[in-house]
């Protein structure tokens, strides 16, 4: 259900960041609703990681100069496809991090420099998928 939940709004979120470099919050809410939803029941679970990846995203944020639009995306990320903090968190992490220098290489080879505007919901939700699909 998870891998589902990713790629549907995976594609809409992405060809918005990738169109508008923006993450609207109407889909980002309807993302959280169906997270939710897929939860299981288990809202106090899903509370804590939801809190603790929100806090990693600040880090994210502070550090990397990403927008709050990413930050709410992966703190909506981990809950879905996280089932054990720490060790999860952390594979989850490697994956995004290795689909975004892919995606800023590429964006280098095209064209020649990197803007600091890059579109990052595709390379989280890539990163996601790619991590769903090595567990």
């Amino acid at each position: 259900m998870s891998f589902f939940l990713l790629l549907i709004f995976g594609l809409k979120i992405s060809l918005t960041d990738i169109k508008s470099h923006r993450i609207h919050n109407v889909d980002l809410l309807f993302f959280f609703i169906a997270v939710a939803l897929v939860s299981h029941n288990n809202i106090p679970r899903f509370l804590q990681f939801f809190t603790a990846s929100l806090c990693v995203g600040f880090i994210f944020a502070a550090l990397f100069s990403i927008g709050m639009g990413d930050v709410k995306l992966i703190a909506l990320l981990v809950p879905l496809v996280a089932k054990d903090y720490a060790l999860h968190l952390t594979l989850l992490l490697i994956c995004i991090s290795f689909t975004s220098i892919v995606a800023a290489a590429i964006t280098i080879l095209k064209r020649g420099t990197i803007s600091l505007s890059i579109p990052w919901a595709p390379s989280l939700f890539s990163g996601a998928i790619l991590y769903l699909a090595t567990r």
